[in-house]
C-alpha cells in the first residue's frame, strides 16, 4: 500500500536556493487509466515529486511483528555511495528505520553515508582527473579502474568526486 505525501519540488533549483510549494498530499486530477492521474490537482506537479509512504509488513531486527513503519523512496540522490565502508549494510539499515529517534511523525531519518579521502588519495584523485581534462572518457577506463583499485573505491565514487570538484579545484589550478 503507497500513499504519495507532501510535495518536495524543488521550484528554486535553477537558482541555487530551495523552495517548495507547501502542498500537502498528492491528489490525482484525472480518473484511472488517464495522464491526469499521475498530476496533481493541488500543485500541478507529477506525481512523483511527491514523498512516497509504503508500510511494509515483515520481521525486522527490532523484534516487532508485523512492522508497519512508513518506508520512503529516495528521491533523485542516492542515499549510499559505495568504496571503503561503502555505506550501510542491509541489517544496518533495517535496525536504524526500527529505532524509534529515527522515527519522527512516521518520517524516517536516515543519514546518507559520505566517503571520507585522506589528503594523499585527494592529491591522487585530482592528478588523474586534471591529466584526464576532468571527463571520464572509455578509452581512460583502465587508468581510472587502476585509481580506483590502488585507493579502495568504486569508479562511481571518483566520478562523483570530479563532478562535485571540477569547478573548484579544476578552476583554481588553471588561474594560478
Amino acid at each position: 500500500m503507497s500513499k504519495y505525501k507532501e510535495c518536495l519540488k524543488n521550484h528554486a533549483a535553477g537558482i541555487g536556493g530551495h523552495a517548495v510549494d507547501g502542498c500537502g498530499e498528492f491528489m490525482p486530477s484525472g480518473e484511472d487509466g488517464t495522464v491526469d492521474v499521475f498530476k496533481c490537482a493541488a500543485c500541478n506537479c507529477h506525481r512523483n515529486f511527491h514523498r512516497k509512504e509504503t508500510v511494509h509488513h515483515h520481521h525486522h531486527p527490532c523484534g516487532y511483528f508485523p512492522c508497519t513503519m512508513p518506508r520512503q523512496r529516495p528521491l533523485a540522490l542516492p542515499l549510499t555511495s559505495g568504496g571503503t565502508g561503502g555505506g550501510f549494510r542491509e541489517d544496518q539499515e533495517l535496525l536504524e528505520m526500527c529505532n524509534p529517534n529515527n522515527n519522527i511523525n512516521g518520517t524516517l531519518l536516515k543519514k546518507r553515508f559520505r566517503t571520507k579521502f585522506s589528503q594523499e588519495h585527494k592529491d591522487k584523485m585530482l592528478t588523474l582527473a586534471e591529466k584526464l581534462g576532468w571527463r571520464l572518457q572509455r578509452h581512460d577506463e583502465g587508468v581510472v579502474q587502476q585509481l580506483c583499485n590502488e585507493i579502495d573505491i568504486k569508479r562511481h565514487v571518483f566520478k562523483v568526486w570530479m563532478h562535485n570538484n571540477k569547478h573548484t579545484l579544476g578552476k583554481k589550478l588553471t588561474l594560478k
